[in-house]
């Protein structure tokens, strides 16, 4: 196992923990989901994913190497550029995981009725991060519309009548 798939197992590992003593008797709660990882891979000197859990579902930052965590910077919020866009991510995470960065893509998790359709979701949305804007065609020239003629009468105009 690599060390980036370790890092990604120990964070489900410790969202699994925390889901069964903190969170699995919480409204919040889809007891119909679990925690899983899903498409995390290299951008740049990084890696991007999203995490499925039974309460949320967000984006996840991970340094390439893990980093020690700074409590200071817990709940931060900063500016992350993806091949998207910028969002802005906030910083957690824990003494095992070390240092992560997370985007909110869903909470709660009521809407999702089964593990495949958030995962399909998660997979759609992390797309959606990674892909570049499509270059906007240019504005194709238009003509000016036509000017009101001058002697349109108060009555006409509040009518929606033209003249000819």
């Amino acid at each position: 196992m690599t060390e980036i798939e370790s890092r990604i197992a120990e964070l489900v590992a410790h969202f699994r923990q925390i889901g069964v003593i903190q969170m699995q008797d919480l409204p919040i709660y889809n007891a119909g989901l679990e925690v899983e990882a899903v498409g995390f891979q290299a951008v740049g000197n990084r890696w991007i994913g999203v995490l499925i859990t039974p309460w949320f579902m967000n984006a996840i930052l991970l340094p390439s190497e893990k980093t020690a965590l700074d409590a200071k910077l817990i709940g931060q919020k900063s500016q992350e550029a993806l091949p998207a866009a910028t969002c802005a991510f906030i910083s957690g995470g824990d003494e095992t995981v070390g240092g992560y960065k997370s985007l909110s893509l869903y909470s709660p998790m009521a809407a999702f009725t089964s593990q495949d359709r958030a995962r399909h979701e998660a997979q759609a949305r992390l797309t959606a991060l990674l892909t570049p804007p499509a270059e906007l065609p240019k504005p194709v020239a238009q003509e000016s519309p036509p000017q009101e003629p001058a002697n349109l009468s108060r009555r006409a105009f509040l009518r929606g009548r033209r003249n000819a």
